[in-house]
């Protein structure tokens, strides 16, 4: 299902970082919040790369499995944090759960 930018889309966003019930960010439609957003994948040990190809934004979210970067999922959209947000919840059930946030030094 694509879902389009706005409130249903961050609502879903924040159910899979697990954080329902909290204030959602406007990650789908604020550049900022979706930079936010890459922040908080990194602490989970996922990696977010982003490519434009004309009018449309592509993002692939990657894990590292030994020495290799594991694809695991994609999305896009006519804006970056459209492309990201769809990417989000394209992620496998459960992965941002069984990544638990990286401690910061």
């Amino acid at each position: 299902m694509l879902h389009d930018p706005g409130a249903d889309l961050d609502r879903e966003v924040a159910r899979r970082l697990g954080e329902e019930g909290l204030e959602v960010a406007p990650c789908s439609t604020d550049p900022r919040a979706a930079d936010g957003l890459i922040a908080r994948l990194e602490q989970h040990g996922i990696f977010a790369e982003c490519e434009r190809a004309g009018s449309l934004w592509y993002y692939t979210l990657s894990t590292s499995v030994g020495r290799v970067r594991e694809r695991i999922s994609t999305g896009a959209g006519s804006t970056r944090p459209a492309a990201l947000c769809r990417a989000v919840v394209n992620l496998p059930g459960g992965l941002l759960r069984s990544h638990p946030a990286v401690p910061e030094s």
